[in-house]
């Protein structure tokens, strides 16, 4: 078979008919939009397939790769390919070589097993996209020496612009994903790391909370771990990685986790680095224990607004509930009750249907009210009778700040009436002499008002008169103005 590389292309391109070189015109007006250079006819996004999609290029009898891949190396406007199919590999190394030469494309996806040699020979790909590959994705099954060859890719160079990998349902194993997570510590800069049904197990999670540690300061705002057969040995391993993380969202289900390996995350959500905004362990029977563990761990946390689990499938009975209704307002005391969680907002399923409704409604306030107002309101309904005497040694200063706390809470408004009762009746002479007082200031104000109008009047009629035997009729006059 005659070999075929980038210059054999290159010398031909001018005069190739696109129809001799594709096996239908839906290919063929691929290739000529990928030609055409023009930003409002040529491709930004090209799927490569061998079933029919429409407007997706179909490889069959009649297609070269190489030629594609030739297009595809020449395409300044190019910005998402997505491969389903190498077809039957013939010219596959022309077509990689193309690519190779492409520095447009954002987001690469693999569909299609590349095996580890050719993954390798997309080296030259990354590097000319250091600073523009925004998104590698993964989703065949990666063998030990695909891994090795990622691992190499990965650890040659930090890709400034990377922003998100993508290894789902690659199956990488133990072995396969410590190398790579290995070679991620060179990435600091990612912001999501996607690696759901990979079955990492302890070595995975051990090498993955090193990188995390590692990193010390990172961009990492998701971390998607579900279904990788993760037990309270491995999530321990990962805990231990991400107290200093930046993390906003993480994917936890489907996995074999406890209340033992949940209590691991406690040190990580009390720390004030903690920015975990949501957190997902559906399909996990942690039970009782867990909640507990969970509802222990998040008293203090001021970031997690979403805690996502199948009631149904949790195995949490009333005491479970119990720990979670604890943790959005504890009733043992007015101080317990202020520094219960106000921040949280779910937990249980999205709209919490299995979730109790004396547990919904303080989450509501939660999310409605923010967690000022939210404490305020659950302190004045968890607690009836508020003793006032504490405030008392600050005279009537704090009354203010007490009706401006209870107009907060609104709807309470006989429990308003019954606080200024208390502060009328533990200081009833305080209150009598404020009063006039206030009369005073009220009186001094009003005064000042009339001499003040007093003073723009006689402005207005050109000065106050000289004439010394009317000075003493305008003074009576003004002495009754402000007796009036």
């Amino acid at each position: 078979m005659e070999m075929r590389d980038f210059d054999y292309y290159e010398a031909r391109a001018q005069d190739v008919k696109l129809e001799d070189i594709t096996s239908c015109e839906g290919n063929a007006e691929i290739l000529r939009r990928l030609r055409d250079q023009s930003w409002d006819t040529s491709l930004n996004r090209l799927s490569i397939a061998d079933s029919y999609v429409d407007d997706w290029f179909i490889v069959g009898e009649g297609d070269d790769l190489g030629w594609l891949g030739y297009f595809i190396g020449k395409s300044e406007y190019l910005g998402e390919l997505f491969i389903f199919s190498w077809g039957e590999e013939e010219h596959i190394e022309a077509f990689i070589e193309g690519i190779n030469r492409n520095r447009s494309i954002a987001c690469l996806s693999i569909y299609a097993d590349i095996g580890g040699v050719h993954f390798r020979n997309l080296l030259p790909f990354f590097r000319n996209n250091i600073n523009r590959l925004a998104q590698l994705e993964l989703n065949f099954e990666v063998g030990l020496e695909c891994a090795q060859s990622i691992a190499f890719v990965l650890d040659e160079n930090r890709y400034q612009s990377l922003e998100s990998l993508r290894f789902e349902d690659c199956n990488l194993g133990e072995a396969g994903f410590a190398v790579i997570a290995t070679a991620l510590r060179n990435q600091p800069q990612l912001e999501e790391l996607h690696l759901d049904h990979n079955n990492i197990g302890l070595t995975g999670c051990i090498a993955l909370g090193e990188t995390l540690r590692g990193w010390g300061t990172s961009n990492l705002k998701t971390l998607d771990l579900d279904n990788n057969q993760i037990g309270d040995q491995e999530l321990q391993a990962l805990a231990a990685g991400m107290t200093n993380s930046t993390l906003e969202e993480l994917y936890l289900s489907d996995n074999l986790i406890t209340g033992a390996g949940l209590r691991s995350l406690s040190e990580y959500f009390q720390s004030e680095s903690c920015c975990l905004k949501t957190q997902n362990v559906y399909r996990i029977n942690f039970g009782d224990e867990g909640a507990v563990a969970l509802a222990d761990a998040l008293m203090g946390n001021k970031s997690l607004t979403s805690l996502h689990f199948f009631p149904h499938q949790s195995g949490i009975t009333n005491a479970g509930w119990a720990a979670f209704s604890k943790l959005v307002c504890d009733p043992s005391s007015i101080n317990s009750t202020y520094l219960s969680n106000h921040n949280i907002e779910t937990i249980g399923e999205h709209g919490m249907r299995g979730t109790p409704i004396y547990i919904r409604r303080y989450l509501d306030l939660n999310e409605h009210l923010g967690r000022r107002h939210a404490a305020i309101h659950k302190i004045l309904k968890s607690h009836s009778d508020l003793d006032m005497n504490p405030f008392f040694q600050w005279k009537l200063k704090l009354l203010p700040v007490v009706i401006n706390w209870f107009q907060s809470a609104r709807c309470l408004q006989s429990r308003e009436l019954s606080a200024l009762y208390k502060f009328v009746r533990g200081m009833p002479a305080l209150t009598v002499v404020s009063y006039w007082q206030q009369q005073g200031i009220n009186n001094q104000t009003r005064r000042r008002r009339l001499d003040v109008e007093e003073e723009t009047a006689w402005v207005r009629l050109g000065g106050r008169p000289r004439d010394e035997g009317n000075v003493e009729f305008i003074q009576i006059g003004a002495k009754r103005m402000r007796q009036e």
